[in-house]
């Protein structure tokens, strides 16, 4: 019983704190007060847990047939569909249901506090059922993520909430731009921050944080505007007329000296003291440096390229080799080139103006200091869209932590979110007689066509080319090994896009007893692609690493697996020719000692290792 009540408190914990800071004015540093009712608060916080249930009936609707998750297109469909649309669609009609009409409900600052006692509800409802399935590390991790990020988009959507219900007391008038803006901001938040959360790369990971932080500066600023328009909370009703505005005084500074450090976008504003200016044009100038460095290794380094993404969990499309091609012939190089070095000589320019005139840009109003914010978000946007274009959409189309050619089931619910791209149930493939299409491989070759004698024995007469099956995993129903197969479909796909189809690799690898793969090594003896390609196929095995633990009563194991095209190989009495008359081209022993020169024992019978 103490543990349970325990996990529910970790579970809603995080909820509660957020509440306090949305909730509370304070009178000193030592005194708050709750300027609505305790119960106004309770009712905000039931909508929210009712919100969860309702968006769990739309989820539930929306994924009745599982969706086929290829790539990262349809991935960010989904989660601005299938997640974002349910969930923060389902926030908005318990709002606009259950407390638009409340009588305290008449100042803007009273839609951010409902709207965030909905999104903190939400949350606090969801952080059970992932707490009490995953313990108390769960609990940890989402008090940082997924709760403040309820409550945050909550506030978002309060604001425009608080704005759409006090124009329509003052004016009777519905303001339906205010009502479906602020919805469609939270649904398109919550799709950016699921799309992320579904995968496993780095570069998800980061910009996870990102989005929290912006999100976290945004609601934040929102929720002291709607306090300032807010009497309930200390602000006025009354429009504030704007301040006088007075431009600081600029220090004398050697305009040569400025220009030189201007042509490090941003630094020689800072030397003039325009901090903001500065760390714009810098932001701007350092988004145009990772963009070239981007694209030039890629075309440079296209081998390493491939491994580091497919070790995020990303391709290049289908076929990465033309894509690199066609991307080398165009002058994506020169065009960000030419855009970092106008840059660049921008930037002198201005702070040598600067420092000669002595004066700011925006010397007489923030007008012009915002319309220069304004064009360096416009001049940010131009890099990423220009960078989008010609790099980021095969990665867009193509991207995927693996899966065969339909692509892997993903179903969603309010509960179970799946952790990875691939979204896998771990449901092996494979059925017990071996003979499914799931337990071949994708590739049916044809076997060369071999010379037969004629009657004389003078001529050797062609025969036509007949096709060869691919090895099928016979007799392993639900076996380890099907798993292994299984599992080497979700990542071999870029191996197999850069071989030739009569190519092959022979790759030895060990598996400990607790699913860790201690080493994975190419054997070029026994190996026919060149070694840059042999080595995707090296890479594909540590992908799968950690894999699911050995069957008790299993030690270490030592496997032998040949990447090829199903047809067995000519080289008689070869390690390569007897794993392709093998199931799946693999061979499993027990690893007693270390071989640089494995060669398994076709009478001796392999490690069966079934599921465990």
């Amino acid at each position: 019983m103490t543990s349970t009540l325990l996990l529910v408190f970790s579970a809603i914990a995080p909820a509660l704190f957020l509440l306090a800071i949305v909730s509370l004015r304070a009178k000193n540093w030592y005194t708050f007060y709750l300027p609505r009712p305790l119960w106004w608060l309770a009712w905000g916080l039931a909508a929210g847990v009712a919100s969860a249930y309702l968006a769990l009936l739309l989820e539930t609707g929306l994924t009745g047939n599982p969706w086929q998750i290829e790539n990262l297109g349809g991935l960010a469909i989904f989660t601005l569909v299938g997640v974002g649309l349910a969930e923060e669609g389902a926030k908005y009609v318990v709002v606009r249901g259950l407390l638009w009409r409340l009588k305290l409900f008449r100042e803007v600052y009273d839609g951010v506090l409902l709207s965030a006692c909905v999104g903190l509800g939400f949350g606090a409802e969801e952080n059970i059922h992932y707490v009490f399935q995953y313990g108390y590390n769960a609990a940890l991790e989402r008090a940082f993520t997924a709760v403040p990020f309820h409550g945050m988009a909550g506030v978002i959507l309060g604001y425009y909430l608080g704005l759409a219900k006090v124009s329509e007391l003052r004016n009777g008038k519905v303001r339906w731009n205010l009502l479906l803006g602020g919805l469609g901001w939270v649904i398109l938040a919550h799709g950016i921050y699921d799309f992320l959360a579904f995968q496993t790369n780095p570069i998800a990971e980061a910009l996870i944080w990102v989005e929290l932080a912006v999100l976290a500066g945004t609601s934040w600023r929102l929720m002291q505007q709607a306090k300032q328009v807010s009497e309930a909370w200390g602000g006025t009703s009354e429009a504030v007329s704007p301040t006088l505005f007075i431009a600081p005084s600029l220090k004398v500074r050697d305009p040569r000296i400025a220009g030189a450090l201007g042509l490090i976008p941003g630094i020689g504003q800072m030397y003039n003291g325009e901090w903001q200016k500065g760390w714009s044009l810098f932001g701007v100038g350092l988004v145009n440096v990772l963009s070239l460095a981007a694209v030039w290794f890629l075309i440079t380094f296209p081998l390493e390229a491939f491994l580091q993404l497919m070790s995020w969990g990303l391709t290049l499309g289908q076929k990465p080799d033309k894509f690199i091609a066609c991307l080398s012939e165009t002058p994506i190089l020169w065009i960000l080139g030419s855009l970092l070095l106008t840059f660049m000589l921008f930037g002198a320019w201005d702070a040598y103006r600067t420092a000669l005139s002595r004066q700011f840009e925006y010397r007489v109003a923030p007008p012009l200091r915002r319309k220069f914010v304004q064009s360096i978000a416009v001049a940010y946007s131009g890099h990423l869209l220009l960078l989008l274009l010609v790099t980021l959409i095969p990665i867009f189309l193509g991207g995927k932590s693996g899966g065969g050619g339909s692509g892997s089931p993903i179903v969603f619910d309010l509960v179970q979110a799946p952790a990875t791209l691939n979204g896998h149930k771990q449901v092996h493939e494979g059925k017990p007689q071996g003979k499914d299409k799931s337990n071949r491989k994708e590739r049916i070759a044809q076997a060369a066509p071999k010379p037969v004698q004629d009657k004389l024995g003078t001529t050797p007469v062609p025969q036509p080319r007949r096709k060869i099956k691919s090895q099928q995993a016979k007799g392993l129903p639900r076996s380890y090994s099907d798993y292994l197969s299984w599992k080497i479909r979700q990542y071999h796909d870029l191996y197999f896009s850069q071989v030739d189809p009569d190519k092959y690799t022979v790759v030895r690898y060990v598996i400990e007893p607790d699913g860790e793969i201690s080493l994975a090594e190419v054997l070029p003896d026994h190996s026919s692609t060149p070694p840059a390609m042999s080595e995707l196929a090296a890479e594909t095995i540590r992908d799968m690493n950690p894999l699911e633990p050995l069957p008790d009563g299993t030690g270490r194991v030592e496997v032998l697996e040949l990447f090829w095209n199903g047809v067995p190989i000519e080289r008689p009495g070869s390690l390569e020719e007897r794993l392709s008359q093998m199931p799946d081209g693999r061979w499993v022993q027990p690893l007693t000692g270390s071989s640089s020169e494995p060669s398994p024992n076709p009478d001796a019978p392999p490690v069966t290792l079934p599921t465990s």
